[in-house]
């Protein structure tokens, strides 16, 4: 009690609210709403609006999401207000140029907290492409959008909705070795279908398409499987023969929401789901806790994820040898007394990372670990950011064989931090 009193406190202070996201009561009424969780930083979907800045810059924003191009600039996606922007860092988000504008709403409001946000990738040829969603003021049926950038990042194409019914939010965009965009969404297509028929539909659909022009186009757009957690991220990763994987938040039988996986044909047409553990957590409620998926040079698949379900509570890792027909026994991480949340990983040649915010009812920290032997084994649990005010979900990023944290938080701003490449410096990190 004592520390979800000094969470709340934290919160007030800093204007935090404690459901980033969450879909208000009478917002979507095919929606559950959020899920019950204390008033922390490390499970709240996401702080209030950052301090008002007399110039637009990435310190403004509540969430940031990294890219390197082809030039060895960082890029980053984020907005402010009802405008979102891109800017480029040549000292590794140390200092940003004047950002570029990519859009600006005219009605409702983008997608920028917690697990929904603007997303930037940067491809082979030098090209950006950003992806948004927009929404209706307090509802949570939203419509992607895609713009491009063929020069340098100076300008960006008109928008692009990726559908233009049906709903779709949470997008996960991935790009293969040729060149291939994958996307992966949330699409209440289906769900609405039913619902004016009269009929009862859990959850949304999973969608995916992919792109072969650098996403002018996008092909083969089409729900493949029902009944995902429509609040939850989704996450993508590049298998090693070059087709995606991606990974979700699953509503199953009973209300139970509980993880899956699934392979994506190499034309987006077939996908086949399977479960990463069996968890049991039954909610009528929105988690806004998504998973995060990395694949490394072996093949082998690597989750981590957050529950509060019958079998057990808490943040958990497991991995997969066989291309997601089985996975490891879950493997708890994190320290329960700090509230754990929103764990998030990566594979950088030979090192695998996984980070994660605790809350001690003061300061947010972000914890690392690293493995050298495809998660068989772990570093000891190490901080290697912190901060007293409200702030973003951690996001991973890799360039050249070298793993980066991105941070972004009210006090400090934006962060780009290299991980350690080996036990002894990852020991010392602090």
């Amino acid at each position: 009690m004592k520390r979800l009193a000094l969470a709340l406190l934290a919160l007030a202070a800093s204007g935090a609210s404690a459901q980033q996201g969450a879909a208000p009561a009478n917002a979507d009424k095919g929606a559950p709403a959020p899920a019950a969780q204390p008033a922390t930083h490390a499970t709240m979907g996401h702080a209030a609006p950052a301090p008002a800045c007399a110039d637009v810059k990435v310190d403004c924003a509540m969430t940031a999401v990294p890219t390197f191009a082809k030039d060895g600039r960082l890029w980053v996606a984020f907005s402010v207000g009802k405008t979102v922007y891109a800017a480029a860092s040549s000292d590794n988000g140390k200092t940003f140029s004047a950002p570029t504008e990519i859009a600006t709403v005219g009605d409702g409001v983008i997608d920028a907290h917690g697990d929904a946000r603007p997303k930037i990738v940067a491809l082979k040829d030098g090209s950006l492409l950003a992806t948004y969603t927009t929404r209706p003021d307090k509802q949570m049926i939203g419509t992607i959008f895609t713009a491009r950038s063929s020069n340098g990042g100076k300008t960006f194409s008109t928008p692009q909705p990726l559908l233009t019914e049906g709903g779709q939010r949470f997008d996960s965009i991935v790009v293969n070795h040729k060149g291939r965009i994958y996307a992966g969404w949330l699409d209440k297509t289906h769900a609405l279908k039913a619902k004016a028929e009269g009929r009862e539909f859990r959850g949304s659909g999973v969608a995916f398409a992919y792109s072969d022009d650098g996403g002018k186009t996008f092909k083969g757009k089409s729900i493949l499987i029902d009944h995902a957690c429509e609040c939850c991220r989704m996450s993508s990763a590049l298998d090693k023969d070059g087709t995606p994987v991606f990974a979700w938040r699953q509503v199953l039988d009973g209300g139970v929401r509980d993880h899956m996986v699934a392979k994506l044909s190499a034309d987006a047409a077939q996908a086949t789901a399977t479960r990463v553990s069996d968890d049991d957590w039954s909610i009528n409620s929105c988690p806004h806790h998504g998973p995060s998926i990395a694949i490394d040079a072996s093949g082998a698949w690597h989750v981590v994820w957050f529950t509060k379900g019958k079998n057990r509570q808490g943040l958990f890792y497991a991995r997969s040898l066989d291309e997601g027909k089985s996975f490891s026994q879950p493997e708890q991480f994190g320290e329960d007394s700090r509230t754990p949340g929103h764990p998030t990983l990566i594979a950088a040649k030979d090192r695998l990372y996984r980070v994660w915010k605790e809350f001690d009812g003061t300061t947010t920290t972000i914890a690392m670990q690293m493995s050298r032997d495809s998660g068989k084994s772990w570093s000891a649990p190490r901080a290697i950011a912190q901060t007293a005010d409200a702030s973003d979900h951690p996001e991973l990023i890799a360039h050249k064989g070298a793993a980066f944290l991105s941070w972004l938080t009210h006090q400090e701003g934006y962060r780009l931090l290299p991980l350690p490449r080996d036990e002894k410096s990852a020991a010392a990190a602090q």
